[in-house]
């Protein structure tokens, strides 16, 4: 059967109007939170998702708890619902490059500034070489290809997990340079904080179509 992804690119950060790229793990502009705030209200599939994927760093992370407050399970963040989504954070899904804006800030630091989240639950999932951008995160082409596959694997499983569920579809949020990479195409875009819903095939191996 045909499943359904959503991938969202994050708000506005804080590096985006004046395209600095050296500020550290940016979060979200003042606009950035609106637009967070306006995706909750337009996204049209809040009751059919099971899974929020999001990339550990801080504007895709603020994005995520904003944007989908609506599905996001109560037991991982103090706005969240009863019954709802599992959210997760997970490195494969984070930026593309080694730039300070596209590097992530270390857990504690993370700790400290959302307070609302379930840390003891979510870094259990969170590989403990975030935000280090080697080896598997390196800013390399190839590299980058194969974390896309490797997350293709992984949301095949977790599209299993929810077959035949009421909420069988998945979010992930993250960023403009790495969207194709998750879908496996040579190009995709959004602009902030809006999504692109593809169905995706994982009878024979893993497709997106539009």
């Amino acid at each position: 059967m045909p499943f359904r992804l959503h991938l969202i690119r994050h708000a506005e950060g804080t590096h985006n109007p004046t395209h600095d790229t050296t500020i550290l793990d940016p979060p979200l502009t003042a606009t950035g939170v609106a637009q967070s705030e306006q995706l909750c209200r337009d996204f049209p599939y809040h009751d059919s998702v099971g899974l929020v994927i999001a990339s550990p760093l801080k504007r895709t992370l603020q994005t995520a708890v904003v944007g989908f407050a609506k599905c996001i399970d109560g037991k991982y963040t103090n706005t969240g619902v009863q019954n709802g989504a599992r959210f997760s954070l997970e490195a494969d899904v984070q930026a593309h490059s080694a730039r300070p804006c596209d590097t992530g800030s270390d857990i504690s630091v993370l700790r400290e500034e959302f307070l609302g989240l379930s840390w003891d639950i979510l870094e259990e999932g969170l590989d403990p070489v975030f935000p280090a951008k080697t080896g598997a995160y390196a800013p390399d082409a190839e590299v980058l290809r194969e974390r896309g596959r490797r997350m293709q694997r992984r949301l095949e499983g977790y599209f299993r997990e929810l077959e035949g569920s009421e909420r069988p579809d998945i979010v992930v949020v993250t960023h403009g340079g790495f969207m194709r990479f998750v879908a496996g195409v040579e190009k995709m875009c959004a602009g902030p904080a809006r999504w692109r819903t593809l169905e995706v095939s994982t009878s024979t191996s893993f497709s997106c179509v539009d």
